[in-house]
């Protein structure tokens, strides 16, 4: 007797199934007065949050007892999760990324979506594109080691939020976020400093030694009571890269 499970399709319905107008059949949509749909209605409530940089001057509201359908969309934040739902429920034929720079300290990304034709579009496909950045300025705590995956996020926030005209900042968008979705695995630990540091000092043959002479002499913070390179700032360890690298072009 063969232990191999068949798995056999199920004449159930077919959730991804699209009518004559492009929209799916199992979803319920909401329109506007002009016909169009209105895609801020179709977020879900599981994926929207206060926006805490609303109430930062209101010391004693309790943001877990806030009521999220009271509020006002500039008072709001869309998790990761909701924009992916939206972009699945409105179709798409591929999404594409281009790094249009990437330094250890700075990364700009370009996010581009061919949607698929629904009436919106006069059943055309249509590509729609967007841009975003992260930077050491713009991110907060463990965020800071990945800014590929931040700046990626981002701009696939920004390209959805812009073509479905949702007004709803991205949480991941925030450059002091209040949630953390699990698109971004932090034991990825090439994108950390300390790795990239260590890294581009053996590419170079540089010792820590060597590394801390020369932040003495460019009056580097803290530069003199360095132990080893974990006694070394993130900011700092970015500055080294960059002048290691820009160093080695000439």
């Amino acid at each position: 007797m063969s232990d191999k499970i068949v798995y056999r399709y199920k004449d159930t319905v077919n959730k991804f199934k699209r009518d004559v107008n492009g929209l799916l059949e199992c979803v319920e949509y909401t329109f506007n007065p002009d016909n169009t749909i209105n895609w801020r209605s179709m977020i879900s409530k599981e994926y929207l949050v206060p926006n805490r940089d609303a109430f930062k001057n209101q010391k004693d509201v309790n943001l877990k007892e806030i009521d999220i359908s009271v509020l006002p969309d500039n008072q709001l934040l869309i998790l990761l999760a909701g924009i992916k739902e939206l972009a699945q429920i409105r179709g798409y034929l591929n999404v594409n990324y281009d790094v249009m720079q990437a330094q250890p300290d700075y990364v700009a990304v370009k996010c581009t979506i061919d949607w698929a034709p629904n009436y919106e579009t006069n059943m055309q496909s249509v590509s729609f594109s967007a841009l975003a950045d992260a930077h050491l300025d713009n991110t907060k705590d463990f965020a800071k080691n990945f800014l590929m995956a931040i700046a990626e996020n981002r701009a696939f926030i920004r390209t959805v939020r812009s073509f479905l005209k949702i007004n709803i900042v991205g949480n991941d968008e925030m450059g002091k976020t209040t949630h953390v979705d699990t698109e971004i695995e932090p034991n990825t630990l090439v994108t950390q400093p300390v790795a990239l540091l260590e890294k581009t000092m053996e590419e170079h043959n540089l010792s820590f030694s060597q590394i801390k002479e020369r932040a003495v002499q460019k009056k580097m913070e803290n530069a003199e009571g360095w132990q080893s390179i974990k006694d070394i700032s993130p900011l700092s360890m970015f500055t080294i890269i960059s002048g290691i690298k820009n160093k080695n072009k000439k």
